[in-house]
This record gives C-alpha cells, sequence and structure tokens, in this order.
C-alpha cells in the first residue's frame, strides 16, 4: 500500500495544506479499516517504491457560498487591523492508480541512473533479472547520484504535448515516406527537454517504456515499471501474457525506429538531425546528460553559447551549406519569460530575433511564452497561438512562419 497527495487547488485549510502529513492520515485510516476487515488482524505494508495498491489522494478546496459568494472569516490581525479570509471546505477523492514509481511526466532520463545510449535494445527490457542481479546502483546510493533538475525546467509531457501540436510528428512520418529528412531546431535548448522528447518521438518510442529501461533499484527488487500494480489484481480484465505482448511490441516498434532514425537516406541526407544550443553552461550540462541517458545522442547534437552567435549557415548564400532543410525543419523553443528565469530576459528575446532572422529563413518556428510584452520584442507576425495551461501558467505557443530573405540585386 502506498498513498500521496495532489492538490488540484487551493489547499482549503491550513490542516490540509502538507502533503505528506494528508496522505499519511488517509493511510493510516486505510490500513485501520483493512485490519478490522482481516480474520488475522494483520495491517497491510507500505511500499512507496513498489506497492500493491497506490492510492492517491485529490484534493480541491470550493469556497462556502453564503449569498456574498463565499463566507468569510472576520478576526483581527497582530498590529490591530481587521480582515475577512474566504472559508473553503475540502472536495476529496481517493484513486486506486494503475501504475506506481511516480507521475507518468518522469520518462526516466532525469534521474542521471545509467546510460541507454549504446545499443539500446530488447535486452534493456527484457534481461531484468540479470540487471537487478548486478545492480550498480542501490537505492541509498540513487539519491547521491540524481541528476539535478533545472528550474525552469518543462515537463516532458508538456514538450511532447507542444511538439505533437507544431505537427514534428507529421514531420517525421513524411521523413519516412520520402528520405528527405526532418530537422528541429532549437536555439534556447535549457536543460534539453524539447530535443530529447522530439527524438524520441522520431524513435517511435512509447514514454513508458524508457521508465522501464531507464530504472535502477535494490537487487531483489522488482522494476515496478514492468511490471505495473494492475497486473497483479485479481480484478484485472485481462491477464499478464497480454501486457507482456504490448511490453515486447513497444520494444521493436523502438528498435526499428532508434536504427531507422540514427541512419541515413539513399542521398546521404540523415533520416533525422536535431540540433540544440544553449548558453548557460550549468543547463547545457544538464542537456547532454538528458540526451545522453535517453539514448538518443546520435541524432541530437548540442552546442554552447548565445544563439545569436549560432551558425548553421543561413548567412551563406548558398543553402547547400546549410544546416536546415527548407520545408522540412522546425525551429522551437522556450525562452525566458520572467517566472522562473529573470536575468537579461530582454537580451534573450533579441538574441533569438536576429537568430531566427537571419537561420530561421523559410521555416517555421514555434516559441513558447508567458509574457505578451516580450514576445513583441521579435516583431514577427504570428501565424496561429495554441492557448497552453499548465499549473497556475496560462501561456501562449505561438507559431511563425519567416520568409527567406531575399538577395539584394
Amino acid at each position: 500500500l502506498s498513498v500521496s497527495t495532489i492538490y488540484a487547488s487551493k489547499a482549503p485549510s491550513k490542516e490540509l495544506c502538507h502533503g505528506h502529513f494528508t496522505a499519511l492520515t488517509v493511510k493510516n485510516a486505510m490500513v485501520d479499516s483493512v485490519r478490522d476487515l482481516r480474520d488475522d488482524g494483520d495491517r497491510p505494508n507500505v511500499d512507496v517504491e513498489d506497492s500493491d495498491v497506490p492510492l492517491v489522494v485529490v484534493i480541491r478546496g470550493r469556497p462556502v457560498d453564503d449569498g456574498r459568494g463565499g463566507d468569510w472569516r472576520r478576526g483581527r490581525g497582530s498590529y490591530g487591523e481587521t480582515y475577512e479570509e474566504e472559508e473553503f471546505v475540502a472536495d476529496v477523492d481517493l484513486y486506486r492508480c494503475l501504475h506506481s514509481g511516480g507521475s507518468l511526466h518522469r520518462r526516466g532520463y532525469r534521474s542521471g541512473n545509467g546510460n541507454l545510449d549504446s545499443d539500446w535494445g530488447d535486452e534493456e527490457i527484457d534481461r531484468q533479472g540479470e540487471r537487478e542481479a548486478n545492480n550498480r546502483n542501490r537505492r541509498s546510493q540513487n539519491a547521491s547520484v540524481k541528476a539535478p533538475i533545472h528550474k525552469a525546467a518543462m515537463k516532458e509531457s508538456l514538450a511532447a504535448g507542444l511538439l505533437l501540436e507544431a505537427g514534428w510528428d507529421k514531420l517525421i512520418h513524411a521523413a519516412r515516406g520520402d528520405g528527405k529528412g526532418a530537422v528541429l531546431v532549437d536555439p534556447m535548448t535549457g536543460s534539453g527537454t524539447l530535443p530529447t522528447e522530439a527524438a524520441l518521438i522520431a524513435c517511435d518510442m512509447a514514454p513508458g517504456l524508457l521508465r522501464i529501461a531507464a530504472w535502477r533499484g535494490d537487487q531483489g527488487r522488482n522494476n515496478p515499471h514492468r511490471s505495473p500494480p494492475c497486473v497483479r489484481w485479481k480484478d484485472f480484465s485481462s491477464n499478464v501474457e497480454v501486457w507482456d505482448e504490448l511490453v515486447a511490441d513497444a520494444t521493436q516498434r523502438a528498435k526499428t525506429g532508434m536504427k531507422w532514425a540514427r541512419s541515413s537516406s539513399e542521398s546521404g541526407q540523415k533520416n533525422v538531425k536535431i540540433l540544440g544550443n544553449e548558453k548557460n553552461p550549468r543547463a547545457f550540462s544538464l542537456a547532454q546528460s538528458s540526451v545522453r541517458t535517453a539514448g538518443v545522442g546520435a541524432m541530437v547534437s548540442l552546442s554552447e553559447g548565445d544563439c545569436v552567435d549560432w551558425d548553421l549557415g543561413g548567412g551563406d548564400a548558398t543553402t547547400n551549406n546549410r544546416d536546415v532543410i527548407e520545408g522540412r525543419t522546425m525551429f522551437v523553443c522556450n525562452p525566458p519569460w520572467g517566472l522562473r528565469l529573470t536575468e537579461d530576459i530582454d537580451e534573450s528575446w533579441v538574441s533569438l530575433r536576429e537568430f531566427l532572422r537571419l537561420e530561421a529563413g523559410g521555416c517555421e518556428s514555434w516559441v513558447l511564452s508567458g509574457n505578451k510584452d516580450l514576445t513583441k520584442i521579435l516583431r514577427m507576425k504570428k501565424s496561429r497561438t495554441v492557448v497552453v495551461k499548465t499549473a497556475d501558467e496560462d501561456l501562449r505557443w505561438l507559431q511563425y512562419h519567416i520568409f527567406q530573405k531575399r538577395p539584394y540585386e
């Protein structure tokens, strides 16, 4: 048994503001109830790593309506001032989770445990017994070797969703059909989330499959991603063999996709080329770690420096020297817009503007922004706007079509 807590809104009261203690209270109530129902009086064990029944408590705060639009508590502050505070009640839902090991948006390549960059394939998934018997990382060691996450890092699932909205998967499908290749460029890659997710999409890699391959745990413990809790339940509609067939099929698709993405067409054009650039040295190091751990280093190339100095051949009069391919290249970017990164923001957007004008001619670009004033620095007319709401942030995924400059006569 395990219990975790999700707050779907502001905590409704001080008593419920701490997720750990809220989960502990629910867990104690659950195990006591089970003990009372069992003839032997035993309490269920708790296993936060790989529980048979992972439970999730979802708490939503709801204002109490008294005709004023809410109920209000009146009081007096420490300096004698009066105040009114809106009163909330809690709506609590308890769910049984199909999987364990944390939120599914975590792919596994940010953990820093292991390196999947060489010969990724069936053995990474199927030889669990050998891997666990020869485990290189104990749980006590994992805490010390985990790679830090950039403070402004984008969630992996959000990055994948933005890429699909932009049509990266369609570009990959076209490249598979005609052999002309697909190119993705990220001039401000941060910790490398967009390039890494783009590579996984190009390889037809199921996100959960990477969690299986990247998992490292104690010797003798089952991989919770390889054998999720739902396959152990008595009311599981299918059987374990069906799950194994799904994993085997996903593994084969990933192997085939990885082989194609790493290779070149008959004309010598790489099937997939992903280019990333980052100015901050520490973020650049994190991006290198993510790419290496995800096993996509063969198709992702990273550069360090200001994007305004990043030369992809856009200033060359002959397109043969360009790293991008008109009509087959997509530019994506998540520049700083003031929420978690606040230094040199205006300069970053000016650098992005000059880079896109020089290098992205004849291509489409997608920029994620949470600040419309900063977006104006680009001085470009957007072709499309996609509203993105994540947590408390209200963002815009902006598409720009950048026309190739005509040479002066």
